[in-house]
């Protein structure tokens, strides 16, 4: 029964997880034109909206790489905020450039050469986010090894 919560738990933080991470990566695309928003006023539905189908998307792409680093966390009992952290920043990197490392270093991308920064962001608030809600009690669900007790030979 405690492994059918913590997968529900595990659930409701990936999906919390990836919508922080689209609040993180509309807002980084948005930063450069600050200024003109203050001119003409945003509208509400258009930013949530575009938060929604990134969350989607996020976690479209990211569902089996990131159960799988859950399933490694929760297999371990890895609690630790920056193995969170660092997963989400190298999974975030990952699913956006994949395997060819050339690009990170490259300046012209997509999102103005910051996009390197801004996945490592976005991946780590997803990281610390999932942490906070599922990540800090990981491997909790599992019984504690019996203890061997070790009586001396009489």
């Amino acid at each position: 029964m405690a492994l059918v919560a913590r997968i529900f738990i595990v659930l409701f933080a990936f999906v919390l997880a990836c919508l922080a991470a689209a609040v993180v990566m509309n807002f980084a695309l948005l930063l450069p034109a600050w200024t003109d928003l203050f001119d003409q006023p945003v509208d509400q539905q258009i930013l949530a909206v575009t938060i929604g189908l990134s969350a989607a998307l996020f976690s479209f792409y990211a569902v089996l790489p990131a159960m799988m680093i859950i399933a490694l966390a929760e297999g371990f009992r890895l609690r630790s905020v920056l193995f969170y952290m660092l997963a989400g920043a190298a999974l975030a990197l990952g699913l956006a450039y994949g395997w060819d490392l050339r690009l990170l270093r490259g300046g012209d991308d997509d999102l103005g050469g910051r996009g390197v920064e801004i996945m490592a962001a976005v991946g780590i608030v997803a990281g610390f986010v999932y942490w906070v809600i599922a990540g800090r009690s990981a491997g909790a669900w599992r019984k504690p090894p019996a203890a061997v007790s070790v009586s001396a030979p009489k």
